[in-house]
């Protein structure tokens, strides 16, 4: 049992650490901007959040605060929903823009498995609350 957990805390760890220097990588590499796409329908997809002035700041700042919350086993589920949207809108770029069908794949199969495993902690979101009467709020 052991391993399982090593193997969980590895995938986790990944997930995070990939959303972190891969954003380093656009700040550094690219000034904040998309990299340049050679399939026209993305390059235009990609040319309107650049020109957007507000989408690749707010990415950068998810990326780099889910993929920090990754990190920590604690902190991971509030990792996995700051990064749920921005990874199925990757999903959509690659599925239906650039046709990159397992890269597209990737991410949310990944974001889900992930997902399951702490799925405890998201199971609360559905509980109902126990007033101090002893019935239930709504």
């Amino acid at each position: 049992m052991q391993y399982r957990r090593y193997g969980w805390t590895i995938a986790r760890v990944l997930l995070g650490l990939f959303f972190i220097l891969s954003t380093i990588m656009i700040l550094v590499q690219f000034g904040g901007q998309h990299p340049p796409e050679t399939v026209a329908a993305a390059a235009r997809f990609t040319e309107a959040l650049n020109e957007s002035g507000f989408m690749n700041p707010a990415l950068i700042v998810v990326f780099l605060i889910g993929g920090t919350a990754m990190l920590f086993d604690r902190s991971a589920p509030i990792g996995l929903i700051l990064l749920a949207p921005p990874v199925l809108v990757i999903a959509g770029f690659h599925w239906f823009l650039t046709h990159s069908y397992v890269w597209g794949t990737i991410w949310p199969v990944w974001l889900a498995i992930l997902a399951w495993h702490y799925r405890s902690v998201f199971s609360r979101l559905w509980e109902p609350r126990i007033t101090a009467g002893g019935e239930p709020s709504g």
